[in-house]
């Protein structure tokens, strides 16, 4: 039999779509709001897609354990996809999953130097690897690491070792080398992955670039707003937490941005896609949006929506399976909040409306 190089693609692609419809309703999201405790969430969830990641006895878990396992799903998710795969495509998407590898880093960088894990760090340091066969790092020996000398030693890539060397001769402004080394960590990983997309060609490379670009443009916004709001670095600084890779926020628009106190960083924005992260005005509302937190949030929004443009493309490639997880892994940090909002009782009414931007509502 001829052997079909695009038969592949076509496998992987249909699973991508087959599994898009398994993403929870806006109805299951609303009921899970409505529990009383997590352990009715977790009885949910046990009749859901999540149920194959759930233990038996999911309901008797603690609320960091059901998190612990929701996340995890990822790794499950990227190596279900390794059989309809070829060795190019399978490399890319362990390449995605690799970020995770770097947010576990940064959070182990940042508790070395300042004792706690960042809040903006979302990857708990107890969550197993979900890279299979990680290039980056020694997880056992990271996970044990007392100082900024044992994390480097916990790294096997010499690269990102250099990145992150070469960071700490240049922290930022008069915080710690912590967040110089995350920017580092960030810098490695986007640039690989940016590169690797643009590899692909045709239909499968337009639709990597937009997924991968506009996650590039959102963390170039967020890294320059958060440095210039909550850190007060100069025009200089503030430019130089944008990443070398970029997609449609050219390196004169972020000059411009740079330029501009933190309440008007947005103002160019208004006529680009980014448009959306613009701040309300007045009330509450205005104030949560205005955060980092509310940025981060908005910027979801827009890659959740630019990932549902790529199922409404035509084609086959990687580009539909990386749509599909990056819509699977923000409705389990959605899931996560759900929890969380449970656990601490949060009024419902208000979170809904923020849980929105980043579940399948």
């Amino acid at each position: 039999m001829k052997y079909d190089p695009g038969g592949e693609r076509l496998s992987a692609t249909a699973k991508a779509k087959v599994r898009k419809g398994t993403l929870l309703s806006a109805g299951t999201f609303r009921r899970l709001l409505e529990c009383s405790h997590v352990s009715d969430v977790a009885h949910m969830l046990r009749s859901t897609y999540y149920a194959d990641y759930l233990p038996a006895d999911a309901e008797t878990l603690h609320r960091n354990e059901i998190e612990f396992h929701l996340l995890n799903t990822m790794k499950n998710e990227v190596q279900s996809f390794f059989s309809s795969a070829d060795l190019k495509r399978r490399a890319f998407l362990k390449l995605w999953l690799e970020r995770w590898d770097i947010q576990l880093i940064k959070s182990i960088v940042w508790k070395t130097y300042v004792g706690r894990i960042d809040s903006n760090v979302e990857v708990k340091d107890e969550i197993e690897s979900p890279s299979p066969d990680s290039s980056l790092i020694d997880r056992q020996k990271l996970l044990s690491s007392n100082n900024i000398e044992e994390v480097i030693a916990s790294i096997k890539n010499e690269k990102l070792v250099m990145y992150m060397e070469e960071s700490m001769k240049r922290p930022v402004g008069k915080r710690s080398p912590a967040l110089a080394i995350g920017l580092a960590l960030d810098m490695f990983q986007n640039n690989r992955t940016f590169d690797a997309a643009n590899c692909f060609s045709g239909k499968e490379k337009e639709g990597l670039l937009s997924l991968v670009g506009t996650y590039m443009d959102s963390m170039n916004i967020i890294s320059m707003y958060r440095g210039k709001k909550y850190f007060n670095t100069s025009d200089e600084i503030t430019l130089s937490l944008a990443f070398c890779t970029r997609y449609r926020v050219n390196f004169e628009m972020l000059k411009t941005i740079a330029s501009l106190p933190s309440e008007r960083m947005w103002e160019l924005l208004v006529n680009t896609k980014y448009a959306s992260l613009l701040p309300t005005e007045g009330g509450s509302e205005s104030d949560e949006i205005s955060s980092v937190a509310g940025i981060t949030r908005r910027m979801r929004f827009i890659q959740r929506t630019n990932a549902l443009k790529v199922f409404r493309g035509g084609g086959a490639g990687v580009h539909f399976v990386l749509a599909y997880l990056i819509l699977r892994e923000f409705e389990i940090l959605s899931l996560n909040a759900v929890i969380e909002i449970v656990r601490y009782n949060y009024d419902r009414d208000k979170v809904e409306k923020l849980l929105a931007l980043s579940s399948n509502f």
